[in-house]
Parts: C-alpha cells; sequence; structure tokens
C-alpha cells in the first residue's frame, strides 16, 4: 500500500464520502463549465460568422444594384442616335465635326451623372476613339485591341462585360485604376460597329464597404473572377507587395468560411461570390473581437461553478454525516457485543438501508443471546444424557458377558450347538452396541450381518443365506448398520408368509467410475399390490419424510437417510421385482 493509499484510509469514512464527493462535484462541475464554456464560445462564433455573412451578402446586393445600372447607362449610350451615327459615319470613313460633335455631347452627357465615372469612351471598329471629357485624346501607345475589356465586348456583344481592376491607358496622360464597363455597339443588322467603354473609379466600392462595420480592425475586399484582389481598403499596400492577402485559399475554403492565425492576430474569413459580377466580397474579422464578450461568460460560469461547489460542499457534509453517524453508533454496538453484553442495542432512527442494518444487528444480539441459552440448556441436558447413556451400557455389557458365560458352560458340558448359538448371539450384540461410529468397513458390516444371519438360519432351518463379496471391498467404508434392516425386511416383509423357506443372497460388485453396489436379493411373496409405488415415492421423497422404526430395527428411511447424507445424493436405496418372484434390494455407495 502506497503512502496515498495510507493517507486516504487512515481517515473516517464520513471524511472519505466528503472528500470522494467533492471529488465528484468537481470533476462534473470542471467538466460541464469547460463544454458550457465552448459550446458558448462557438455559438458566439458562429453567430459572428452569421452576422458577417450578411453584412457581405449586403455588400454584393448593392455592388449588383450598381452594376445594373450601370449597365442600363451603356445600353442608353449604346441605344442613342447619334452616337449610333458617328460609329457608322466613322468606319465609313466619311466623318464630320457635326457628327463628333453630336456623339461627344451624348458622351459628356452620360459621364456627368454619376462623379465616379472618370471616362467615358466609345472606340469604332475602323480605329481611333472618341471621349466624353473635353480635349482628352487617344493614347497612341495605347494597345487597346488586345485588351480584355475590348476582346471580351466583341466576343459577347449583347452583354455588358465587367472587367477587374486595372490601370487604364486609354487616355494620353492618364494612368488611373479604373474597373470598365465595356459593351458592343451593333447597327440595325446585327453587325458590330464600335465597342463603348465606361471606366469607373473606387468610390463607389469606397462608398459601400465603408459602410461595414467588422469590428475597430475588420475590413472587407473583393477578389475578381480570376481570383485577383479587385479592390482593398489598402490597395497601395497590396500592389507594393507589402501586404498579402490569402485569396486562393479563401477561394478554395468550405462554405466559404476560414480561420487563420493565433492568439491576438486570429481572423475569421467569410466569403459571398456575386453571380452577377463574378466578384467574391470578402470580410475580414478578428475573432478577439468578435469574441470580446466571452471573458464575461467566463465569469458567469465560473461564479456559477463556485456556487455549485459551495452548495455541493454544504450536501457533502450533510451526506457524510448522515451516512457516518449510523456507522458509528453501530460499531460502538459492536464493541460492546464483542465484550460479552448481549443486552445491548443500535439505537438508529432511520429508514434507509442502515436504519434495517441496525434492526438486522439487534435482531441478530437477540437471536444470539437465545442461542447461547439453548446451548447451556443444550449442554446441560448432554451432561445428562451422558450420565444415562453411561448407565444404560452397563446393561448390554453384562447381557453379553452373561451370555459368553452361560456358552463356555455350555462348551464345558459338550453341548457345542447352543454354545455356538450364544458364540453369535454375543458377537451380535457386541457388534450392535458399536452403532456410534457413522462408517465401518464393508467387512465389519458383513460379520454383523453373519452373525444375525446364522442365528436367524438356526431359528428357521429351511431359511438359507448366500454371500457373494468381491473381496477387493471387504476394507472399503460403508455407513454402520445398514444391511442388517435391509435384510430383516426382507424377512419380516418377504420369506414371512412362505414360512421362512427360501433364500436370501447378498452380493458386492465395483461399478464403473469407482461407486459400489450392495444387492440383497430373497425369493419372498414380492410387494403387495401398490406397496412398490408407495416405497419408491418414500425413498424419491426422503427429505420430507419422518423417520420410521419397524419393530426393534431402524427402517429403509432411515437407512436411506444416512445414505444420503454420509455418501452424497447420487448414492441411495433402491427396490427392484425379481423375474421369478421375490424383491431385490439395491444399495449404491
Amino acid at each position: 500500500m502506497n503512502e496515498k493509499q495510507k493517507l486516504f484510509t487512515r481517515h473516517s469514512i464520513g471524511t472519505r464520502i466528503a472528500a470522494l464527493f467533492m471529488l465528484l462535484i468537481l470533476v462534473i462541475t470542471g467538466v460541464m463549465t469547460y463544454v458550457s464554456i465552448s459550446v458558448s464560445t462557438s455559438e458566439l462564433l458562429d453567430s459572428s460568422t452569421d452576422y458577417t455573412e450578411q453584412l457581405i451578402l449586403r455588400v454584393n446586393a448593392e455592388l449588383d444594384m450598381y452594376v445594373e445600372y450601370m449597365k442600363d447607362i451603356s445600353d442608353f449610350i449604346v441605344d442613342n442616335g447619334a452616337v449610333a451615327a458617328y460609329l457608322q459615319a466613322a468606319n465609313e470613313h466619311r466623318l464630320t465635326d457635326a457628327a463628333c460633335r453630336g456623339a461627344q455631347q451624348q458622351l459628356a452627357a452620360a459621364q456627368k451623372i454619376r462623379a465616379e465615372i472618370t471616362s467615358i469612351a466609345l472606340i469604332p471598329q475602323s480605329g481611333g476613339a472618341l471621349f466624353g471629357s473635353e480635349g482628352a485624346s487617344l493614347n497612341t501607345y495605347s494597345n487597346y485591341h488586345t485588351a480584355d475589356w475590348y476582346v471580351d465586348a466583341l466576343a459577347d456583344p449583347d452583354e455588358v462585360q465587367v472587367s477587374s481592376s486595372r490601370v487604364e491607358n486609354l487616355i494620353a496622360g492618364q494612368y488611373n485604376w479604373v474597373v470598365s464597363f465595356s459593351k458592343a455597339v451593333l447597327d440595325a443588322a446585327g453587325q458590330v460597329q464600335g465597342v463603348l467603354l465606361i471606366d469607373l473609379n473606387y468610390q463607389i466600392i469606397d462608398r459601400l464597404c465603408a459602410d461595414i462595420q467588422l469590428g475597430s480592425r475588420g475590413y472587407i475586399y473583393l477578389i475578381d473572377r480570376s481570383g485577383g484582389i479587385l479592390w482593398h481598403p489598402q490597395q497601395d499596400l497590396i500592389y507594393a507587395g507589402l501586404k498579402e492577402e490569402n485569396a486562393q485559399q479563401v477561394l478554395a475554403a468550405k462554405n466559404g468560411r476560414m480561420l487563420l492565425g493565433k492568439g491576438s492576430g486570429r481572423k475569421l474569413y467569410v466569403a459571398c461570390a456575386s453571380e452577377a459580377t463574378g466578384w467574391t466580397a470578402v470580410g475580414v474579422a478578428y475573432t478577439q473581437e468578435l469574441l470580446r464578450s466571452r471573458d464575461r461568460i467566463y465569469q458567469t460560469y465560473l461564479l456559477i461553478a463556485a456556487a455549485a461547489l459551495v452548495l455541493a460542499l454544504v450536501f457533502a457534509l450533510q451526506l457524510s454525516m448522515s451516512i457516518a453517524d449510523p456507522i458509528r453508533r453501530l460499531t460502538q454496538t459492536m464493541r460492546r457485543v464483542e465484550e460479552g453484553d448481549l443486552h445491548v442495542r443500535c439505537q438508529v432512527s432511520s429508514r434507509t438501508e442502515l436504519g434495517q442494518l441496525s434492526d438486522s444487528f439487534n435482531h441478530m444480539i437477540a437471536k444470539t443471546a437465545d442461542l447461547m441459552d439453548e446451548r447451556l440448556r443444550i449442554e446441560e441436558q448432554k451432561r445428562k444424557s451422558e450420565w444415562k447413556a453411561l448407565q444404560a451400557q452397563i446393561q448390554p455389557h453384562f447381557l453379553y458377558n452373561t451370555l459368553d458365560t452361560i456358552r463356555i458352560q455350555a462348551h464345558l458340558n459338550g453341548d457345542k450347538t447352543v454354545a455356538s448359538l450364544l458364540m453369535r448371539l454375543v458377537d451380535f450384540f457386541r457388534l450392535s452396541v458399536k452403532v456410534d461410529r457413522p462408517m465401518v468397513t464393508l467387512d465389519d458390516e458383513m460379520e454383523l450381518l453373519e452373525a444375525y444371519m446364522e442365528l436367524m438360519c438356526c431359528r428357521y432351518p429351511e431359511l438359507c443365506c448366500e454371500y457373494d463379496i468381491d473381496p477387493e471391498l471387504g476394507g472399503a467404508q460403508v455407513p454402520n448398520f445398514i444391511l442388517q434392516p435391509i435384510v430383516e425386511n426382507s424377512l419380516l416383509h418377504g420369506l414371512k408368509n412362505k414360512g421362512y423357506r427360501g433364500r436370501v443372497a447378498i452380493a458386492a460388485r465395483k461399478l464403473d467410475g469407482g461407486a459400489m453396489e450392495v444387492t440383497v436379493c430373497d425369493s419372498g411373496s414380492g410387494f403387495a399390490p401398490g406397496k412398490r409405488a408407495e416405497i419408491d415415492a418414500m425413498l424419491a421423497n426422503y427429505a420430507h419424510q419422518a423417520p420410521k422404526l419397524t419393530g426393534n430395527s431402524i427402517g429403509i428411511l432411515n437407512v436411506q437417510k444416512r445414505i444420503k447424507l454420509l455418501c452424497g445424493r447420487e448414492c441411495g436405496l433402491s427396490y427392484t421385482e425379481n423375474e421369478d418372484g421375490g424383491v431385490t434390494a439395491h444399495i449404491v455407495l
């Protein structure tokens, strides 16, 4: 036993119950507090994520509305007659100042509709460009024919194309970061006449995204179809390579949600794509700000846990006292009983198992006191019986000593027959008084039986007795005085009705498995009608039958009980009827 076990067993059961109960409550409270805090933190984070997602969806919706509005402006310009006349004249190389002026006025008017429109350009198929801004001219180094906005517009002339952010170099001397809308202009026959280009700065995106608050440090940025950053509140740092965003990792995240970083720098990314623009708005929020109410939750749960522990301590002490106090009283009572006081009683007034235990112990004390009194009474009776038995032994000893004296005198007088009979009678009395031994050898049992049968054969000359005993079984142990009652029963109930004319055969043989069988076979009159079933039932239910005496010998029921008791339940006495008459008793030992 180690030191911890010794320390634990040194204390009382009440202290141990209180300590174990407190430990159990402490573990349960700790686990529940940990689980509650974890679940609350997870729920709070999920709620913050859902809120961030709603804000991102709102940004996407406003961007979609704005894009649709800009597409309507593009369609309005494309459908204008002055614009169509300009493109036709430019492509036919018959362009006039009036046509240029009319189209330029339309472009200038459209450009003034929104402050974020930096420029509007009309590019004929034949080349060149017309701008909405006065004095603007085409940059001779601009290779717009290969630009995505131009190629996409010609590839899908029926739709307005939205480009990613880029530096616009179409106008000489201007290099602005813009997002472009482009659309092919078709004539009545459906032939492409040119391309309309509208460039927007980031004012509208700045305004839309600035209205979204994701904490003091959170922000929103936009990703285009190709995975490049379209807009970022720190655009300059992004393009200068001083700041990076995990755009590709965010796009690949499951459900558009992802957590990155550790500690105070841990960030939540929520991404939502727009079907109208193909852009993806990404909200970035710091979990430290989203979970700022977590500390308050921690404090609440810890206060609840502390209150639970205090209540558990009070309950544990009360519980330990309710168990330990009855046990202490029961222990004190036991000690007084050990000292010999059988009149003491344990006073525990409780309906619990301890109260039942106390009542049972009190009953045991009373029963023990009664048994002690009964034992004293039995001991007194035993002493009296032993004295009477000692006196009674004088009579059979005197009897067979006297018979032995008569036998000697008959032998001296020459009457050998009488002397022989008296010798067998003396042997029978000598052996019969030794019934105090529960087990004897088969030889001893047979010696008693032979003395008895020699007397009976002398009395009834036409009665004969046969023996077939395996010599190896002579030393086998058998219950004392079991064969003489069986043989006597055969004589009285089998051969008596035939005038004691007949035969009694006693045999002993070894069975398989080490058991032994002794049979007593007679040639008597057999069982009376119904007697066989009565005897079989009596022997089968021997445990519930009262012992019976037949004359001066012990009955077969007594023999059956002693065999079962001394040799085991698998042994016993049974009867069968012989085919040629008579009955055979089978004794398995």
